[in-house]
């Protein structure tokens, strides 16, 4: 009797087991996800912070410029550098939101979203 209720449970752990195993790969693609776009939220946000921080510093430097009215040629030169950086950091920020959107649309639509979980 002892050992047709022990192999009657091991049956039973096992069917349970491989009943949840669909639902633990959708939990840990699910994490996997999140993780992910955290990850590029977060890079994101700093990227956007150093577009920001690049344009207030060019529009410092375009206000001294008209302030002055004096188109020296180290304030030209730090202007360009400003504006390439300025283009470098945008484009930075729309690889990334980019890559954000291809991994968004690289799931299936029928699993649950993120806020749901």
């Amino acid at each position: 009797m002892d050992r047709n209720s022990i192999a009657f449970a091991l049956i039973g752990f096992s069917a349970s087991f491989f009943l949840c195993l669909p639902n633990l790969k959708k939990w840990q693609s699910n994490k996997i996800r999140r993780e992910k776009l955290g990850m590029i939220t977060e890079a994101l946000e700093k990227a956007e912070e150093r577009v920001k921080r690049h344009e207030e510093r060019h529009d410092r430097i375009l206000g001294q410029v008209c302030s002055h009215y004096l188109l020296n040629r180290d304030l030209e030169e730090a202007l360009a550098a400003a504006r390439a950086a300025l283009n470098e950091a945008l484009e930075f920020a729309a690889g990334l939101r980019s890559l954000q959107m291809k991994l968004i649309s690289s799931y299936p639509y029928n699993i649950q979203s993120i806020d749901e979980i």
